[in-house]
């Protein structure tokens, strides 16, 4: 006996992506913003426990991060586009995870050259080939944020036995 596996019936997404990865990705979020709200100076800012928290991941170099009252951010202006709608674009695309799966290779395809985009311009700016402007940082930020969504989305969507 073979069982029909039509996208429109039979599944969801994984309670990994509700539990796990959205509280998750909400948690680094709120975390990327909090220090002007929490710190009164750039001395607390940078033995703040966020900084520490990112720094493994992030740069955090004052002149490429976003600051609120003269304090930065926890990540650079990239990491905070990435940070920023990551949480956002999983709400929305697990809306739509049905429709996603029939174009998963394409979304496969536009992860990989995200990455590449920002594997490019990163590693441009460490050898200074070139600078790029803080508000250019956030959109590729953005767009690597919405790409690595579309894919945790499609990853997590399961088969389901009715």
């Amino acid at each position: 006996m073979t069982v029909n596996r039509e996208l429109s019936t039979g599944y969801g997404l994984h309670p990994l992506l509700y539990y796990a990865v959205l509280p998750a990705t909400l948690f680094f979020a709120a975390v990327a913003w909090s220090p002007p709200f929490l710190h009164s100076s750039l001395v607390e800012w940078h033995e703040s426990w966020q900084r520490l928290l990112f720094s493994r991941v992030c740069h955090q170099q004052l002149g490429r991060t976003f600051a609120v009252q003269g304090i930065p951010l926890a990540v650079c202006s990239r990491c905070i586009g990435i940070y920023s709608v990551l949480p956002v674009a999983l709400v929305v695309f697990s809306f739509f995870f049905t429709v996603l799966n029939r174009v998963k290779p394409y979304i496969v395809t536009l992860f990989a050259l995200t990455s590449l985009i920002v594997i490019v311009d990163g590693a441009a700016n460490l050898f200074r080939l070139w600078q790029t402007p803080d508000l250019i940082r956030l959109l590729t930020g953005i767009s690597w944020g919405l790409a690595t969504a579309l894919l945790l989305v499609i990853t997590l969507t399961t088969y389901r036995d009715s």
